[in-house]
């Protein structure tokens, strides 16, 4: 038996299983075979009957993936849509995989797409009959011998991810390592995660054409946090914290103000009542400043950064040196309270004002 067709049987032994689990009362899921011919060259891998209360069914066109990205959503939808052609029927289509990723399975809601894997991560959407399901199950792979070393933890990422944001292409491998400062080699095994992301845009062996900066951001934040990536010194100014950031900038030359204080500073959301900032040596700043460190109550967070990055490509407004929208938006996406929010303005100002902050 080949390998596809012992994925095939576990994967439909799985999907039967949690179809029979999640099914409402009075439904039922019927095999009408597997390995189904819908025309030269083409076959279904399984062609299921969902049967709903009063007699109403309607048929689902199972593809089996062994891996799925979100680049590859898109000719899966194809694919679907060739199946349903030939077979001539009105079903839902559907994509069983032993593992789904979040950002995958974000990509096949957009394109309308059911899926589930072996985790217990489920979607299904059905109008006649109707049936809504959807359940959680892993966010990570759990099987990593079958996955490879995928990510934007670390430094290095950071600064690919910062280059790709804060440049506007085209630009090629070798030009992009430049930018970012980090070696070639792993600037282009970045490149290949992010191009499987479906992040960027490109052809093959030419310049990167179409950066997804947004999108970029939101995926780097899952791997990244202000709070958990930076070592992070809370503090009490007992004063005026709207006058901090100039003392900051006064006191020292290594200085990025970033989250509420420097989203306020191109798009107020609301008055800023926490101060961040990234600076080489937060002790120091304290001392001169007189910042008290406590463990509640803190309205300044001072971060030693997690890499030089932070203070690359820096916006200066009345002397205060801000951190780049990228790096802020990336920390507003991870930090507390209101920050998400934050982000989201901020992130809409520069769609709108991408000149501005782009070079």
């Amino acid at each position: 038996m080949s390998n596809m067709s012992i994925l095939s049987n576990t994967l439909t032994r799985e999907l039967m299983g949690l179809l029979e689990k999640r099914l409402p009362p009075g439904w039922k899921v019927v095999s009408k075979g597997a390995e189904i011919k819908a025309g030269p060259g083409l076959r279904l891998d399984l062609l299921l009957e969902l049967r709903g209360p009063e007699g109403k069914k309607t048929k689902m066109l199972v593809e089996f993936k062994n891996r799925l990205e979100p680049k590859l959503v898109q000719p899966l939808m194809d694919q679907l849509r060739i199946y349903a052609k030939a077979l001539g029927q009105e079903a839902v289509p559907m994509v069983v995989s032993p593992f789904i990723s979040p950002s995958t399975r974000q990509s096949l809601k957009e394109a309308g797409i059911p899926y589930a894997d072996t985790t217990g991560n489920m979607w299904l959407v059905s109008s006649q009959p109707g049936l809504y399901i959807e359940t959680q199950g892993a966010e990570r792979n759990p099987n990593r011998e079958n996955r490879p070393v995928q990510s934007l933890k670390g430094a290095k990422a950071a600064e690919v991810v910062r280059a790709l944001c804060d440049f506007s292409p085209p630009f090629g491998v070798v030009e992009l390592a430049q930018k970012a400062g980090v070696d070639p080699g792993y600037t282009s095994r970045v490149l290949s995660f992010i191009d499987s992301e479906d992040l960027i845009q490109r052809e093959p062996r030419s310049p990167i054409t179409n950066v997804l900066w947004r999108k970029l951001i939101d995926r780097w934040s899952q791997d990244y946090s202000f709070l958990g990536s930076n070592r992070i010194i809370p503090c009490l100014e007992p004063r005026d914290i709207n006058n901090l950031p100039q003392k900051l900038a006064d006191t020292t030359d290594s200085l990025a103000i970033t989250g509420s204080a420097a989203a306020a500073a191109i798009a107020p959301v609301a008055p800023t009542r926490m101060i961040a900032a990234y600076v080489k040596s937060p002790e120091d700043v304290m001392e001169r400043l007189g910042l008290k460190p406590v463990e509640a109550g803190a309205n300044v967070l001072l971060a030693e950064p997690y890499d030089p990055v932070v203070f690359e490509r820096v916006q200066v407004r009345d002397g205060i040196p801000y951190a780049a929208p990228s790096q802020t938006a990336a920390d507003l996406l991870t930090g507390p309270g209101r920050n998400p929010s934050e982000a989201q303005s901020l992130l809409d100002w520069m769609e709108n004002h991408e000149s501005k902050w782009r070079t």
